[in-house]
């Protein structure tokens, strides 16, 4: 699985696959949000986010979201988060300007 968190006032989309990483302990936060993209839930989620369903903003409740992509084959989930990052940019040009940086 593929865990990337999104931090809007300071662009950045961070990914790892290391489950017990202490960066994942670090970001996490009571009431985070979190999306999870995998066979179930795929295409209601890229509609969401082509939809600009869930919205970044430098406030508490939406300046960051954790996206957890789970297929079993890490490139394809690569390209999952890469699409949905083309999704997100399209909306919100400061996290468009952001790589997505590897960390684990």
């Amino acid at each position: 699985m593929l865990k990337a968190y999104l931090n809007y006032p300071n662009p950045r989309v961070t990914t790892h696959r290391n489950p017990s990483c202490g960066e994942v302990r670090k970001m996490a936060k009571q009431n985070q949000r979190s999306v999870l993209i995998n066979t179930q839930t795929i295409s209601t989620q890229l509609q969401a986010f082509a939809a600009k369903q869930y919205k970044f903003s430098p406030t508490a409740k939406q300046n960051d979201m954790w996206i957890r992509v789970d297929f079993g084959d890490p490139v394809f989930e690569d390209a999952i988060l890469a699409y949905v990052h083309r999704l997100i940019g399209k909306h919100y040009s400061r996290l468009a300007s952001a790589s997505i940086e590897r960390h684990c």
